[in-house]
């Protein structure tokens, strides 16, 4: 089911792209890495509960597909993003299992660029909204829900096809759901179950700093 946004956003941006363009209008690429600080309040609490530190930053990894519009001052990304977290123990009377937090963003984000005729600071300020699906364990313990995010950038060229990028951008679930899934094996259902032998439940957060480059393509329309 998760992956229906996802398929929604790539038709959208494919759309938008198709669409007549300016001479200006052009394709790119961003790609990222760096540090994810994530907020997961009630399974930090569950843990704290069980003896156990909160679950540590992470890294983070996120690739874009774009077009600008409005000659440059304005772009359309089809966005993906992937966060991985350092492992962690999870052990209470109502559940027990080696805990490998992943996390899964997909999203169309609508940029405006600041300055786009510029080359050594071009600030972007951009919002998105899409799907996101949580991930306890290896292929289990999920959580799905809608997601926003906001996001700020600063880039600058370093060739006439590559910018550099630094950027900071905040994923914030917009639901609280249930950690579930079949593949996860419990004392009764299908869920992660917490010291209060209630189903775990959680909304996602995280704050993602990372450095990458965006790719310009091609030129659209006549050259």
């Amino acid at each position: 089911m998760h992956k229906l946004p996802l398929i929604i956003v790539i038709l959208t941006l494919a759309g938008a792209m198709a669409s007549p363009a300016a001479a200006e209008d052009r394709f790119f690429l961003r790609i990222g890495a760096g540090a994810s600080d994530v907020s997961l309040k009630n399974l930090d609490a569950e843990l704290q509960l069980q003896g156990n530190a909160k679950v540590a930053a992470g890294y983070s990894f996120a690739v874009s597909l774009g077009r600008t519009f409005a000659e440059d001052y304005w772009s359309l990304e089809a966005h993906f993003a992937a966060m991985f977290f350092p492992g962690f123990d999870y052990t209470c009377p109502s559940d027990s299992f080696p805990g490998k937090m992943r996390h899964f963003s997909y999203a169309l984000v609508l940029q405006r660029h600041f300055r786009p005729e510029g080359k050594y600071f071009k600030p972007t300020l951009g919002a998105g909204i899409g799907y996101g699906v949580t991930n306890l364990i290896s292929g289990g313990g999920k959580l799905n829900a809608p997601e926003a995010l906001i996001t700020g950038r600063v880039e600058s060229s370093i060739t006439s096809t590559i910018d550099l990028s630094l950027e900071c951008t905040y994923y914030a679930g917009l639901q609280t759901k249930q950690f579930s899934s079949p593949h996860l094996e419990n004392y009764e259902g299908d869920a992660v179950y917490d010291s209060a032998g209630n189903i775990l439940s959680d909304r996602y957060r995280s704050l993602d700093l990372r450095l990458g480059i965006r790719v310009w393509l091609r030129q659209m329309g006549p050259q």
